[in-house]
């Protein structure tokens, strides 16, 4: 009997013994590999984090909607949270990097496909955390001067000569909208300035 007790507990004995020697406890090597999966896991989620993050795409903006004519002719206008007084940074965060640049007023318009801003200065010159937009621009399609005056009433200039339209009731507000054309009457852009015209450098065209 006391043989058959002392068989029986020696496997016991043995294992004990062998996991002391060895600092390790049963089944650890075991779990090594689950947790190896798991650490790949987590490293694949971090990757389709970074794959969401990409910049929105910049759809077009409908200029004839109401809600777009009594926002931009007073001012108010913004487009996925970017208006007047935005920071060139917070525009680069919201929408990615700029397709391009140009000028159509005083300072800098950076664009993207429909859609573009001004500043007062070149990002390349300046603190972009410090620089804000005083100016945005809409590229409308088949947007004709007709369909402008049809939507926005008659301009307070039509300057033939530099084709471009001015509306600006209110001299004094702080701000003109400028509707630049090309030689068959398409509106090229609509801008919204931060400024009184009569202070900017176009004045003196």
């Amino acid at each position: 009997m006391k043989l058959l007790l002392l068989l029986l507990i020696m496997p016991v004995l043995f294992v004990s013994c062998l996991s002391m020697l060895t600092g390790t406890e049963p089944g650890d090597g075991e779990e090594d590999t689950p947790a190896g999966e798991e650490t790949e896991e987590v490293e694949d989620t971090g990757e389709t984090e970074e794959e969401e993050q990409e910049p929105p795409e910049v759809n077009p903006v409908d200029v004839t909607s109401e809600s777009f004519i009594s926002n931009f002719f007073t001012a108010s206008y913004e487009y996925r949270t970017i208006s007047l007084g935005s920071s060139y940074d917070y525009m680069v965060a919201t929408l990615g990097e700029p397709e391009g640049s140009g000028d159509l007023t005083d300072g800098v318009y950076y664009h993207y496909e429909h859609i573009g801003f001004n500043f007062p200065a070149d990002a390349e010159d300046a603190d972009t955390a410090e620089l804000h937009v005083d100016g945005i621009l809409i590229f409308p399609e088949e947007f004709t001067k007709m369909d402008a005056v049809e939507n926005y009433g008659w301009p307070t200039e039509d300057d033939v000569g530099n084709f471009r339209m001015l509306y600006d009731s209110d001299p004094d507000n702080g701000y003109y909208i400028m509707m630049p054309y090309d030689h068959e009457d398409y509106i090229e852009a609509l801008l919204l300035h931060n400024e009184d015209f009569q202070d900017t450098s176009l004045s003196e065209d």
